[in-house]
């Protein structure tokens, strides 16, 4: 009999591990009505549901507070990616990173990132002052503490994302032209991988302005939605062409349709903090701190001494 409750409860384990794998696996973005608005929410379960610390976010000015840290250090990123290939998600456009010499440090970040992929979202996933962008890309990151990105996905800020705006302009973005260019050939085959016909340095990605941006504490935005994102936002936005925005919406499903858009809705701020970091400000220098503490505590010891020989 013992046996036997065993046996059934590591089945219902399995039940519900399997459950939770083929729903990450087998979701979809809501698909937009003919008038083009989506009035569909997500349902994907799980911590996607429950959790109160999701992303995507409305980043205004009124609900933040300023803020002022040191600035990134992006060490390797105008190196070109190595043996890069674009591979077709279902869920959007991806290029891996197979470089664990691209790293990112400061920018109040707790530790060293190293760059996992960078993929894409149209349109954009967060908004500012409720501004919607043609196309965000989000470059991902983790903490080198872990040994790869699903390790650092159960920790709290073990994963760094910084999410690029791009806005509608009347001329092509050249750099997401070789991306697109590339994407042709497996824009129909699902987890299909093509190389990138021209070399693509992260570097180019960037916004020229990396010192102003939001900074939050979140999730990933696809499931399971695990909240171990730190997030940086930056303000500055590159241009994107009308014609390219479009051309992303014919990246296919694996049911075979196109992916008209594929961003999350937004999600409730709740009581975290939202910081808008700005040049300009006196950054708080950790190292000062500990110095000073290290010396606090010297100094107290030294008295310590100084008045049991005296007494």
């Amino acid at each position: 009999m013992l046996i036997m409750r065993n046996y059934i409860f590591c089945a219902i384990i399995l039940t519900v591990t399997l459950s939770t794998v083929l729903a990450d696996e087998h979701w979809h973005y809501p698909t937009p009505g003919s008038n083009g608005v989506i009035d569909e929410a997500e349902h994907w379960g799980g911590k996607c549901d429950t959790g109160k610390r999701q992303s995507p976010v409305d980043l205004t000015y009124e609900a933040s507070v300023k803020g002022a840290y040191a600035p990134f250090s992006f060490r390797n990123y105008v190196n070109p990616i190595r043996k890069a290939k674009i591979t077709n998600t279902g869920h959007s456009i991806q290029i891996n990173n197979n470089d664990n010499n691209v790293l990112i440090v400061g920018g109040g970040l707790p530790g060293t990132y190293v760059l996992d992929q960078l993929h894409f979202h149209w349109g954009s996933e967060h908004t500012i002052q409720a501004i919607r962008y043609g196309l965000e890309l989000h470059i991902v990151h983790h903490d080198t503490r872990f040994a790869n990105i699903q390790e650092a996905s159960n920790i709290h800020n073990g994963i760094a994302v910084l999410g690029i705006l791009f806005h509608v302009s009347a001329h092509p973005n050249p750099d997401l032209e070789i991306i697109l260019n590339s994407a042709e050939p497996i824009k129909g085959n699902v987890s299909g991988q093509a190389p990138l016909v021209e070399k693509v340095s992260p570097y180019r990605l960037l916004p020229n302005d990396t010192t102003t941006y939001f900074r939050y504490d979140g999730s990933l935005t696809t499931p399971g939605c695990g909240e171990a994102v730190i997030w940086t936002v930056f303000t500055h936005s590159l241009p994107i062409s009308l014609d390219q925005v479009e051309r992303f919406k014919t990246i296919k499903t694996e049911d075979g349709h196109e992916l008209l858009v594929n961003f999350r809705s937004l999600q409730p701020l709740n009581a975290r903090a939202l910081v808008y970091v700005t040049p300009g400000e006196d950054p708080v220098d950790n190292s000062a701190i500990k110095s000073s503490a290290i010396s606090f505590t010297i100094l107290m010891i030294v008295s310590a001494i100084f008045q049991h020989f005296l007494l």
